[in-house]
């Protein structure tokens, strides 16, 4: 079979320039492409080239992709595309081709693999809360793990861990006790795996030269999203023999918690060979207008992606009073369009109250996520656990879990007192056993205090119970010295189930059926992550949480906005054809903030309103930094009305509601953070 009779038979177009690139076998290439250029398209008309013309063996071809579950998709892609027969190429992500050299050279020797983990999240949190007594948030948790992946992927020394402070912690302490954490249980976490791999190779002549030797033809595709240390096996392995191909995309690199380390393709030209590089161009996948907004978000007066559809279509801003109705409106949708449709998100929670309205309306759906985990959110744990205890006084457990929560400040002795009094009388609920413990004596009379409330709480309705929590047990105020607001996206995805159900019991076992239920493994209506839908496309793109504290989430770096940003443009691009925006108001009575992002979008431009022959809509004159005075009243995007009390070298302190931030000036004006108040 030539080339010609390969497309002819599996009925491929593809241009001439994408043609001679997938027949190329004598560079290393690096192929840049925007989103929707057909990279991946590319990928998989080179192997099927290389195995049904050049008659390549599979096993002489690896596909290094970003991730599991990308890998399994690609790989449904080509078995559909073609796929007539036995043979098929291998696609793996970088973590599992690392393990397999792992593993082999430890069979050399003799030796039992370490076990690989992928989520380290709660060794994380309980050595953190264990070593410096801190509850991390969910962005200090990003945080923490961004800088141990940098650590790690950049194979920095013990020299310079030593010289990095972090939020409040030893870092260099918490390092070496996570390492012995991982060393006296004999794990690895995905850091770990690269490192030990470039190790293996750096030490090991005879492992480097079997795997050099076992492939010939290596692509790699999400290129921009390789680490250093990943960057380093490639070299390692195939600069010399092997005819590499790397497809990249720098404004799609949106793991940094991985230490992504998309520099490294700059100096391509220099680490390989009479290497080549080469950019696709045009956008195959999106029609006229989403094109047009999305090079309007993220390339603003630069040239960016060239649409090759002449499709245009409304895109709509959907704003609502209430949260709830957000949901109501989603199902609506699906009832009524059978299309297939994507509900992308950036915080899971926010899709946890419309995947119970899907299961409560039977409407088969695909969810790409983890119930299990949102309901181990600690602000999750904490209300169940408080409600099961309010439920039920006699509830040790959700005691045991809860009671620093609540103020109680209890020995381990007391502990043992209240258990064994609750077990010796059933008759005694856990408030008894503390008053007639040896707790200390204004312990007691603060619980006294308290009692009437609390036996009344028990008849309360789901969603009075949770306001009863916040404001009467002082739940609310832990939260704000945690910097948690109530705007929260696992409080408001809580307070919107809890409305649907009004006895408590029946809530809490609602969310238990949600962590046990099992999705359609395939299904016209999906919801996932914006990240996990890179690469993927849709006709309906709905993007659910277009909220001021979550998307962008709040508090961020410039460089953790900007991936932000390249976020958003993900769930842009993945719309072919229909594309909408859900934001809100309120959720009950808690003030929500849209996302800066739809201003952005969905601001008037002047230059509109003039070839349409209207008068423009007045804008307000944007904040200068020369207009910022102490004692001035301004209104932040997610933070709300606060007062300067202070500027200094380009930082300003304002004293909020709750909270004195330290804010700096030239990124809340950047980012139109701000306004007078």
């Amino acid at each position: 079979m030539d080339i010609k009779e390969l497309w002819k038979e599996y009925n491929i177009t593809l241009d001439d320039k994408k043609q001679e690139l997938v027949s190329e076998l004598q560079h290393p290439l690096l192929i840049n492409g925007t989103t929707g250029s057909g990279k991946t398209f590319l990928l998989l008309a080179r192997n099927a080239y290389l195995m049904k013309v050049e008659e390549v063996s599979p096993t002489a071809i690896l596909n290094l992709v970003h991730d599991p579950a990308i890998a399994k998709r690609v790989a449904k892609d080509y078995r559909y595309l073609y796929c007539d027969d036995e043979q098929m190429p291998s696609f793996v992500d970088m973590h599992s081709f690392a393990y397999r050299v792992i593993r082999f050279h430890d069979k050399t020797i003799q030796r039992e693999s370490c076990k690989a983990y992928r989520d380290m999240e709660k060794v994380i949190r309980r050595l953190v809360k264990d070593m410096f007594a801190l509850e991390l948030t969910g962005l200090q948790l990003r945080r923490l793990q961004r800088q141990i992946s940098t650590c790690r992927s950049m194979m920095m020394s013990e020299r310079e861990i030593a010289a990095i402070n972090f939020e409040g912690m030893d870092f260099p302490a918490f390092m070496k006790a996570y390492a012995k954490f991982k060393n006296d249980r004999n794990i690895y976490d995905q850091d770990d795996i690269l490192c030990e791999c470039a190790r293996i190779l750096m030490s090991t002549p005879a492992v480097l030269q079997t795997f050099a030797a076992r492939y010939q033809y290596v692509h790699i595709d999400d290129a921009q999203e390789l680490s250093f240390v990943a960057h380093v096996i490639i070299k390692l392995l195939f600069s010399s023999d092997a005819q590499l191909m790397m497809l990249a995309d720098r404004d799609q690199c949106l793991d940094l918690d991985k230490a992504a380390y998309p520099q490294a393709l700059d100096s391509f030209a220099d680490t390989y060979t009479e290497a080549r590089i080469e950019r696709l161009e045009g956008n195959w996948r999106n029609n006229q207008t989403i094109t047009a907004l999305a090079n309007e978000f993220l390339y603003k007066q630069e040239a960016g992606m060239q649409c090759s559809s002449e499709e245009t279509c409304e895109v709509k801003f959907k704003g609502f009073a209430q949260l709830e109705r957000m949901y109501e409106y989603a199902l609506r949708m699906v009832v009524e369009d059978e299309s297939d449709i994507a509900f992308l998100y950036h915080d899971a929670a926010l899709a946890m109250p419309l995947l119970e309205l899907f299961m409560q309306h039977q409407v088969p759906f695909h969810f790409h996520g983890s119930v299990k985990k949102f309901l181990q959110e600690p602000l999750v744990k904490d209300l169940c656990n408080i409600i099961e205890l309010l439920i039920d006084p006699k509830d040790m457990r959700a005691f045991y879990e809860v009671y620093e929560k609540l103020g109680f400040d209890i020995s381990k002795k007391v502990l043992l007192e209240v258990a064994e009094r609750l077990r010796d009388d059933e008759s005694v609920d856990v408030y008894q056993a503390m008053m007639e413990s040896s707790y200390r004596a204004a312990g007691k009379k603060k619980l006294a205090a308290s009692m009437e409330n609390i036996r009344m709480a028990s008849t309360l309705e789901t969603h009075t119970m949770i306001t009863f929590i916040l404001d009467k047990l002082g739940y609310r105020a832990r939260l704000l010295k945690a910097n948690i607001l109530m705007s929260e996206s696992s409080l408001l995805a809580l307070r919107v189930i809890a409305a649907r159900y009004h006895d408590p019991a029946q809530f809490l076992n609602r969310l238990r059926e949600m962590g046990e239920f099992l999705c359609e493994p395939v299904s016209r209506i999906q919801l996932r992550s914006v990240a996990s839908a890179r690469g993927m496309e849709f006709s309906r793109v709905a993007l659910l949480d277009c909220l001021g504290s979550t998307f962008p989430r709040a508090g961020l770096q410039e460089e953790e906005l900007q991936l932000e940003r390249r976020l958003f443009f993900t769930g842009i691009t993945r719309a072919k054809h229909q594309l909408e925006f859900f934001t809100s108001k309120r959720c009950d009575l808690t003030r929500l903030e849209i996302s800066p992002f739809l201003y952005e979008l969905h601001a008037p431009k002047e230059e509109e309103a003039k070839s349409a022959g209207e008068r423009p809509v007045p804008q307000p004159k944007k904040l200068k930094e020369n207009n910022l005075k102490r004692g001035m009243r301004i209104r932040h995007a997610t933070l709300g009305e606060g007062r300067i009390v202070k500027i200094s070298e380009g930082m300003m302190h304002v004293q909020f509601t709750s909270e004195l931030k330290i804010l700096n000036i030239r990124h809340c004006i950047t980012n139109e953070l701000i306004d007078r108040a």
